[in-house]
């Protein structure tokens, strides 16, 4: 498995938002639970600014996987490397450097 190894730039954002299965009662009472394992997968908004040359390297690393295929990678001040997704990524190109915008989905399999 591959490990995408790029520097994000400071200000990543992460999303939360765990499964939950919840039924309501006619009462107004609201009965909930988790929805199955591992219900909290999170994920990141990310943004690095390689050099043109690299930004290219970046770019064949994301298709390649093309939103299929996960890949590892250690969010920044986190102990642990994940498993990760990218189906989605944008790319805007300067005269020097190239600002990429991504979206790393937690993933297990």
């Amino acid at each position: 498995m591959e490990t995408f190894n790029w520097k994000v730039k400071p200000g990543m954002g992460i999303e939360s938002e765990p499964r939950v299965r919840s039924v309501r009662f006619g009462d107004g009472y609201e009965q909930r639970r988790p929805d199955g394992f591992n219900t909290n997968l999170e994920k990141y908004s990310i943004t690095l600014s390689p050099k043109n040359p690299e930004a290219q390297v970046v770019r064949v690393f994301l298709e390649k996987h093309a939103g299929v295929t996960a890949f590892l990678w250690k969010p920044p001040h986190q102990m642990n490397t994940i498993k990760v997704l990218c189906r989605k990524w944008s790319f805007s190109v300067g005269v020097l450097r190239t600002d990429i915008q991504a979206e790393f989905e937690m993933t297990l399999v």
